[in-house]
């Protein structure tokens, strides 16, 4: 019985994995949380980017251990005509080990953490990075979506126009003009839907891509992406970029990095040491050993006075790319405001005003061609008045999600409150 229930929890739980992994139908729906997950765990962007991390952690041991000690053994006094090993005047081991002077052990430490520390912040960079360009796309796909959806509305609606306009010429109260008019209407928004599908078929490959997945696999329908509340303002997110951007994060380790090589190649005109220990069998005589401590000598002087110039050099540099990193962020967050809360404007400025504005004004127009009171091109005028303002509106809401994703990526948190 306990086997069969475990066997039918793996079976589930496999399941379930499976489920997410396996390709979505056409018509199914997708969240912009479920491509979240899949891009965290599935993109090689990030993984690449994690085991660079992995190998900076597991070089740390490597840097702060010595070399491996030597082991020599010498057979000495072997007469000519003997062989190497089978006769000897004397017989000596000895066991050496080099060490470098304590302090450069321990820089060398600190300067390999710090190297694993900026690995860490660019395992971090490249997660935001990918995962700003899947809410990206994700909302590009979504705007394709809408757009291919109003198109075929008003695909339909040209088609009213199209039998009104043949009717009203059949009882003599139009012109010809009126019936090829609607017909010109019709086939360019049959066009439209064709460049519309390709690019829903482009942003579809796109976000496959950045799921690891095969461009073709059909992916699904976007479930419209939640409206989001900004409620800091500016100078609260440049300090919260300040202290969370990774790619700040990567430059302040570099220049920490760079003060420990500057102190790295001071530590070069320190002498290291050597250590080693001897054993002496002679055939006549006793056996005797012997210890030996040794140091080297930092002769060449301007050698370690040029690698103190480079690192003092590399410092600055880092120093330097640092602060314009910072001054970039700070435009960045401020640049990307602007246009989150200039999108979210304009967002709710056509739900509340322009669309219901243009719908009004196309029932009107409808009314008036019906009863002859305006001409036919009026109507159209106020129907693609009605599709401009429907695609605009859509466009204004991917863009928002644009552009709170790249500030997201910029401040290096997640921002956006449900309302």
């Amino acid at each position: 019985m306990g086997k069969i229930f475990f066997a039918f929890l793996a079976l589930f739980l496999a399941g379930g994995v499976l489920a997410e992994k396996m390709p979505a139908t056409s018509t199914s729906t997708i969240t912009l949380q479920d491509i979240l997950r899949i891009a965290e765990r599935e993109n090689p962007e990030i993984l690449a980017a994690r085991k660079k991390w992995d190998a900076a952690r597991a070089r740390i041991a490597q840097e702060t251990t010595p070399d491996k000690p030597r082991l020599d053994i010498e057979r000495m006094y072997v007469p000519q005509n003997d062989g190497v090993f089978a006769g000897t005047g004397e017989k000596n081991w000895a066991v050496t080990q080099e060490i470098p002077f304590p302090t450069t052990l321990y820089l060398r430490n600190r300067r390999t953490k710090q190297e694993a520390a900026m690995a860490e912040a660019g395992f971090r960079a490249k997660e935001r990075d990918v995962l700003a360009r899947v809410k990206t796309t994700y909302a590009m796909l979504f705007l394709s979506h809408h757009a291919i959806h109003i198109f075929q509305e008003n695909v339909d609606l040209m088609r009213q126009f199209a039998q009104a306009a043949n009717a009203r010429y059949a009882a003599g109260t139009a012109t010809q003009s009126d019936v090829l008019k609607a017909q010109v209407e019709l086939s360019k928004m049959l066009n439209m839907l064709v460049t519309l599908d390709q690019e829903k078929q482009t942003n579809e490959a796109m976000l496959n891509t950045l799921l690891n997945r095969p461009p073709e696999n059909a992916l699904g329908v976007p479930e419209d992406p939640s409206l989001q509340h900004l409620k800091r303002n500016l100078e609260s997110l440049q300090a919260l970029a300040v202290q969370s951007r990774p790619e700040l994060q990567e430059a302040a380790r570099t220049v920490d990095k760079s003060q420990t090589s500057l102190n790295l190649a001071r530590s070069e005109y320190l002498p290291d040491l050597m250590l080693q220990y001897r054993r002496r069998d002679m055939t006549n005589g006793p056996e005797t050993h012997d210890a030996v401590v040794g140091f080297s000598v930092p002769l060449w002087f301007w050698k370690q006075g040029a690698m103190v110039r480079e690192a003092r050099a590399d410092r600055e540099m880092a120093q330097a790319e640092y602060q314009f990193m910072k001054n970039m962020t700070l435009f960045d967050v401020k640049n990307l405001l602007v246009k989150v809360n200039t999108a979210q404007r304009l967002t709710e400025l056509y739900q509340t005003s322009v669309l219901p504005q243009a719908q009004e004004a196309l029932k009107v127009s409808q009314a008036g061609y019906q009863s002859g009171r305006i001409p036919f091109l009026d109507l159209l005028d106020s129907s693609r008045s009605l599709l401009d303002f429907r695609l605009e509106h859509y466009q204004h809401i991917a863009d928002y999600q644009q552009y709170l994703a790249d500030l997201e990526r910029v401040v290096g948190v997640d921002l956006g409150e449900p309302k």
